[in-house]
């Protein structure tokens, strides 16, 4: 190594050899040679490849996204709807709860009028009885009374006139 050291000392860096020049452009030529015929078309074909690989992937992706976006809509869509036919439906819920209050009410309502009748009729029923039972015991009473009066016995016709005249005083005055 010293006597490869003593020989660049001897000659100076802008010495030029000759032979040196040449093989080195032999070498150059080689090199580009074998690399345009086997390694450059081959990274050319690699990068071409690889080019293609990444546009397709682009083309992938931008399909990928427009999918998405149509997916997106499509769900928001269905979101959309849902929402529509689950207002409707608590539309049609409270609509139906109404209608059921309304005709329990209604029913109610007939109710208490079908019980107020009866309750009218009953009082009508009873009144009467009472009526009845008041002009029979005032016919007893006026019987029982007129004959003591008398002291003596009416007949049936006597009884029958006394109870009529009493029982129309006593309906007048009802």
């Amino acid at each position: 190594m010293s006597g490869a050291l003593l020989a660049a000392a001897k000659g100076g860096f802008t010495d030029i050899n000759p032979a040196t020049i040449i093989w080195t452009w032999v070498s150059f030529g080689i090199t580009f040679f074998i690399l345009s015929k086997v390694a450059w078309p081959m990274l050319a074909r690699k990068m071409e490849e690889r080019e293609l690989r990444i546009a397709e992937g682009l083309k992938k992706a931008e399909e990928a996204e427009a999918r998405a976006r149509e997916l997106a809509a499509k769900q928001e869509q269905i979101l959309e709807e849902a929402r529509i036919q689950a207002q409707k439906f608590l539309a049609e819920t409270r609509a139906m709860a109404e209608n059921i209050k309304s005709e329990m009410i209604n029913a109610a309502q007939q109710e208490i009028a079908e019980m107020w009748e009866r309750a009218k009729k009953e009082i009508a029923l009873e009144q009467a009885k009472a009526v009845e039972d008041l002009k029979r015991a005032t016919v007893e009473l006026t019987l029982e009374a007129s004959s003591r009066l008398l002291k003596r016995e009416l007949t049936g016709e006597d009884h029958l006139r006394l109870a009529r005249e009493v029982v129309e005083e006593v309906a007048l005055r009802l």
